[in-house]
């Protein structure tokens, strides 16, 4: 019989790669004799000890005995078991030949599956190699669409942009669309650098386009929002700040469009003066202008300063619309004076009419001097805003201020004939200046009083003779009153002549006194002070030449005749003690400035001393001086002095 150890053994050794074949051969081939099984065995005999008698033979032999038993009843039982174990592993190698079969069965299987994949393989290569060449087309498409993707997001504009832009709102992120749309054309500016460009040129066409259109219609919305600054208290919105801003980049769309705010602000305008002339202000207070026309320089006054505040408020209205500076945009400074002139357009007539109507039923010359003087000052104003000087308003401004200052020229003009018609047809006995000179002279004391308190002789050009304008028209008035004083005198046979130079001194001395308050006329006035000296020293000597004549003194002979001598110094003494022909105060008596007459009364006697004590010289050098008669006669030059 074969051992059930062989048996494990082959069964071991042709299993040996499997856990159950390695765990078997560990069993058989584990020693019986080992330390571990003489153990077991030892443990096992302990079991069947008998007992023994004292001598201990039995008890020895019975051992012996009962080891062999033991041993045979182990090997009987180690045979069964192995037996029962071969059966076992009998099932176990039934079970592995079964599955074998499977794993060979399997086996064939894949070699088929194999052969057919191999197959398909072959028939599907070119299919196979067909997708790759179309993966390959689809990463290089998928490429091309993400270059292309880049290329339009950095050279075209996002639809949403676009339809931002087609749309009628306008905010933040419309300028932001209008922004990236200049940025694009940027980039397409930079690629038409690089070379010939279809894609970049057609790129470009497309990009112009939708600009042209987004600044239509942001032009458009500016004017819709333009119509609405025709009210009074027109609020000024970010966003059209913003949008004029933006259409600086396009002067032709910014002139449309500042055509249309400029004329939303002049019908605004045009509609609050006449407002404010008619109706005043809400409740009647202000009162309405129209109502002090009875006071032409308030109403004038009161015009021209509702349209001075005007301007300013229009000015600021504008500087609003221009809002803060935008980067990237161009910067205008401030806003275009010349929407400023178009707004105030309105002003122009309604003002002119009312005005000039005024200028004309004043006859006052200080009353059209302060209707003058407020035109010119507010002229000034308006300059400084600068404001073009060929616009309407201030064309008007300019016409009134000519119109008015020709019309106090034309006052003061008519008003000197009067006065020369009415003073200088005759010279008055007592030689004095007429009293048609003394209401002129009130008139121009008024108007000059009045120039030289106004700050409006501080803005006028100092002219040649020193003053301003309006005193130069004045200094010329006075010249031409010491003209017509000079031609009354000297028409005048009656008079003699230092009764004319009396006449001339009389009429120059009120014009000199008035024009010295006046420092417009400062200049003027020296002119005249020497004119003054010049006839004042020309009465001397026309005094002295008649003070000469009435004494009978041969004072022009070459020789003077003994026989006459004593009949000339007889009348001459005659003459000094009535004190008649040759008391000079007498002569010099109808001089208005008695300061004056006394000095020139002082001057002719000592100028006439002069001659007598030359004279005097010339008689005592002659033989016939020694006569008594002539002795008697001759008077010492001190003692004519004193009688004089």
């Amino acid at each position: 019989m074969v051992s059930a150890n062989s048996v494990v053994v082959a069964v071991a050794d042709k299993r040996a790669p499997g856990m159950l074949g390695r765990r078997a051969q560990q069993i058989v081939q584990q020693p019986l004799d080992g330390p571990e099984v003489r153990s077991a065995l030892e443990a096992l005999a302990s079991c069947y000890n008998a007992p023994s008698d004292s001598t201990g033979v039995d008890s020895d032999l019975n051992g012996l005995a009962r080891h062999r038993d033991v041993r045979g009843d182990m090997q009987a039982r180690g045979s069964q078991m192995d037996a029962e174990f071969v059966l076992a592993l009998g099932a176990v190698e039934a079970a592995f030949a079964g599955l074998e079969r499977s794993v060979d069965e399997l086996d064939g299987q894949c070699s088929a599956l194999r052969t057919q994949v191999n197959a398909a393989l072959r028939t599907t290569a070119a299919a196979a190699e067909q997708a790759g060449a179309l993966a390959d087309e689809r990463r290089e498409l998928s490429t091309r669409l993400s270059l292309a993707s880049d290329f339009l997001s950095r050279f075209s504009l996002a639809e949403s942009d676009a339809e931002r832009l087609s749309g009628s709102v306008v905010d933040s992120a419309y300028f932001a669309a209008l922004d990236r749309v200049a940025a694009t054309r940027a980039e397409c500016q930079k690629l038409l650098g690089v070379g010939t460009q279809t894609a970049a040129h057609e790129l470009m066409r497309e990009l112009s386009a939708q600009e042209d259109a987004a600044y239509a219609a942001l032009l458009r919305w500016v004017m819709a929002k333009a119509r609405d600054l025709a009210s009074d208290s027109a609020p000024v919105e970010p966003q059209l700040r913003h949008a004029l801003r933006r259409l600086h980049a396009h002067p032709a769309l910014l002139d449309a469009a500042a055509a249309e705010i400029a004329r939303a602000r002049r019908e605004a305008v045009g509609r609050s003066f006449v407002a404010a002339l008619v109706r005043g202000g809400a409740g009647g207070t202000p009162r309405p202008i129209d109502a002090h026309a009875g006071d032409a320089p308030r109403y004038v006054g009161d015009m021209l300063a509702w349209a001075h505040q005007a301007c300013a408020e229009e000015g600021e209205l504008l500087d609003a619309l221009q809002g803060p500076p935008v980067q990237g945009l161009p910067v205008q400074g401030q806003a275009d004076r010349g929407l400023l002139a178009v707004a105030l357009e309105a002003v122009a007539r309604p003002l002119e009419l009312r005005v000039a109507q005024a200028v004309a039923e004043t006859r006052a010359p200080a009353v059209l001097f302060r209707i003058d003087s407020l035109l010119s000052f507010y002229a000034t104003l308006f300059a400084a805003v600068r404001l073009p000087a060929d616009s309407a308003f201030m064309a008007t401004v300019h016409g009134l201020c000519s119109s008015a200052h020709a019309r106090l020229l034309s006052a003061l003009d008519a008003l000197l004939l009067d006065a020369v018609a009415a003073a200088f047809d005759r010279v008055p006995p007592t030689l004095d200046a007429p009293p048609p000179l003394a209401a002129l002279l009130a008139v121009v004391d008024d108007i000059l009083r009045l120039h030289e308190d106004s700050i409006d002789q501080l803005s006028e050009p100092q002219s040649a003779v020193g003053g301003a304008p309006v005193a130069d028209h004045i200094a010329r008035m006075l010249d031409r009153l010491r003209t017509e004083a000079h031609a009354a005198a000297a028409d005048d046979t009656a008079l003699r002549a230092y009764e004319r130079t009396i006449f001339e001194l009389n009429v120059l001395a009120p014009l000199l006194d008035h024009a010295v308050p006046f420092a417009s006329l400062a200049c003027w006035h020296s002119a005249q002070e020497a004119s003054h000296t010049h006839l004042a020293d020309t009465l001397c000597r026309q005094l002295v030449q008649l003070v000469k004549e009435k004494s009978h003194l041969p004072f022009e002979d070459a020789e003077i005749q003994a026989d006459t001598l004593v009949d000339c110094l007889a009348r001459f003494n005659h003459c000094l003690m009535s004190a008649s022909d040759l008391d000079v105060a007498r002569l010099v008596a109808r001089l208005a400035d008695h300061a004056l007459a006394r000095t020139i009364a002082h001057r002719v006697t000592q100028m006439f001393v002069e001659e007598y004590a030359q004279l005097y010289a010339r008689i005592s050098s002659l033989d016939e001086s020694k006569s008594p008669a002539v002795t008697a006669l001759l008077l010492m030059p001190d003692t004519v002095a004193t009688l004089l």
